[in-house]
């Protein structure tokens, strides 16, 4: 027998000795040889479709569509998603974290010539970009075994675009998506869009969102592991799907990691608000000197010095004890970072969280 067992043992005996009366007082330790419960570790990544559709979006003139729709497509060849990818995965391979959510996961398609302007639908099937697909391949070359857990496809939009040789289409799939690394159990997959959607009347365009959630089991313990992308042009829609979240997670037991592109900054956006005031902590733990923004970096990625400005990248737990220390920070946004291009490796910071471990109750 071991020294320390022999002394374990000895407290054991002193304790019954001493005429304890209430057993359940008395504080038992695990065994010597119990297994250490391994912490969380999560990410959550805005990839960036490489464009911003404001100008797009904000068109009154249908006749000005497919100008800037090609200004777009343009934008979203020049943001050189595949080298992007690569950076993306080594962060991912510097932080290893369990479970990854990210966002605007696009798959780019064409038509040529397109059939749109004419009123034709037959869809773009070309695939010139598969953000998934690319990732994947990054993370494989980088040495890494992770898997596509759950994706919930949100837009998918097709429209007209200018080219030199005349009229193409240009078809846009967003989606939301979770990867698990090859070690963590993942059951209870769950996807959905949301009630709520932001309508643009005059493209007759509506802009669907979602969510993605998994049961995912690490060192023993089952969280509940949820990734979303609230709306980032109308504070109405976001905060009824804000709402939504609340009320699909309202009975949840298992400890609950939130974890996405929220769109509503910290500490004053009103979904934020919503999230605390329901229970969620925001795990983020504010570093001397270090702000935690997340949010944005030029639309072209080109700033030579960071632009990020407000905090809408977050990780929030509910169900969840925080018994020890929480390490977080961010990733992507800091000089060292760039490209050898000069763009950012993303329009957002990614945003790494390592949780401490839950305790495991040893039944008797």
């Amino acid at each position: 027998m071991s020294r320390v067992k022999i002394v374990f043992s000895l407290f054991i005996c002193l304790a019954i000795l001493s005429g304890c009366e209430k057993m359940s007082d008395t504080i038992i330790a695990p065994p010597v040889d119990a297994p250490e419960v391994e912490q969380l570790s999560v990410m959550t990544y805005n990839v960036y479709v490489g464009a911003s559709a404001d100008p797009l979006l904000a068109t009154t003139n249908l006749l000005q569509v497919p100008t800037e729709v090609a200004n777009m497509y343009n934008g979203v060849i020049a943001s050189d998603f595949p080298a992007r990818a690569t950076a993306i995965a080594k962060s991912i391979k510097t932080a290893q974290p369990h479970i990854v959510g990210l966002q605007e996961v696009s798959l780019v398609r064409l038509q040529s010539p397109g059939d749109r302007i004419a009123g034709g639908e037959v869809q773009a099937e070309e695939v010139v970009l598969d953000f998934l697909q690319i990732l994947m391949d990054a993370l494989q070359a980088e040495g890494l075994s992770y898997q596509v857990a759950a994706k919930v496809e949100n837009i998918d939009i097709e429209m007209p675009m200018f080219t030199d040789a005349g009229i193409d289409d240009a078809r846009l799939t967003d989606f939301d998506v979770l990867l698990a690394r090859s070690d963590v159990g993942v059951s209870r997959v769950e996807s959905a869009n949301f009630m709520n959607a932001l309508s643009i009347e005059t493209l007759l365009l509506e802009v669907p969102r979602g969510y993605v959630a998994i049961d995912a089991t690490v060192g023993g313990v089952t969280y509940r592991v949820v990734n979303t992308h609230l709306e980032a042009f109308g504070e109405p829609i976001r905060v009824a799907q804000a709402q939504e979240l609340l009320t699909l997670l309202h009975d949840e037991t298992l400890p609950i990691i939130l974890l996405g592109d929220f769109n509503t900054a910290a500490p004053e956006g009103t979904a934020y608000q919503m999230l605390l005031s329901a229970g969620y902590v925001d795990v983020w733990q504010m570093e001397a000197g270090v702000t935690g923004n997340t949010c944005c970096q030029a639309a072209g990625l080109g700033n030579a010095e960071s632009g990020l400005s407000y905090r809408i990248d977050q990780v929030f737990v509910r169900n969840y004890e925080l018994a020890g220390p929480v390490v977080t920070h961010t990733v992507g946004d800091k000089t060292p970072d760039l490209l050898p291009s000069g763009i950012w490796p993303s329009d957002h910071a990614g945003v790494v969280a390592h949780l401490p471990a839950l305790s495991v109750v040893l039944g008797m």
